[in-house]
């Protein structure tokens, strides 16, 4: 409820209070006749006082239920933005490692050559020096 009509509202009520009080006090009436007229100015204004309550209570509620409502949409907001954002890191790290493992893949055949070419060459290398100690 807005303001204005928050002081719409408490206006209208203290009003009503008011001028029931001055009518029947200012009314020429015995005082049995004033003392029910009051009885009755009273229940009135009770009810009146308790259908404002009512109304003010249920649009408090209202008032609430939006607000929990935008709470769960802002929630809901961010969870899927930081979900988004954990899914890009995913991606990113996953690539990377994809990355890493290819390049692991091609050092470990460079190993693998490089043994190969060592081997060769120190069968060659055994091969000399046998041939140059039967050449001696």
């Amino acid at each position: 409820m807005s303001n204005n009509k928050l002081y719409f509202v408490s206006g209208l009520f203290v009003g009503t209070i008011i001028g029931g009080a001055l009518g029947v006090l200012l009314a020429p009436t015995s005082g049995e006749e004033t003392r029910k007229k009051i009885f009755e100015g009273t229940e009135e204004v009770l009810g009146n006082a308790y259908d404002q309550a009512i109304e003010y209570g249920e649009n408090l509620k209202e008032q609430l239920q939006d607000m929990q409502e935008q709470f769960t949409d802002r929630v809901g907001q961010y969870k899927n933005q930081i979900e988004s954002k954990i899914q890009e890191i995913q991606d990113e790290v996953n690539q990377d490692i994809e990355e890493l493992n290819e390049e692991l893949e091609s050092l470990q055949e460079e190993e693998n050559q490089l043994k190969e070419e060592i081997e060769e060459s120190s069968e060659e290398s055994k091969e000399e020096v046998i041939i140059e100690e039967e050449a001696k």
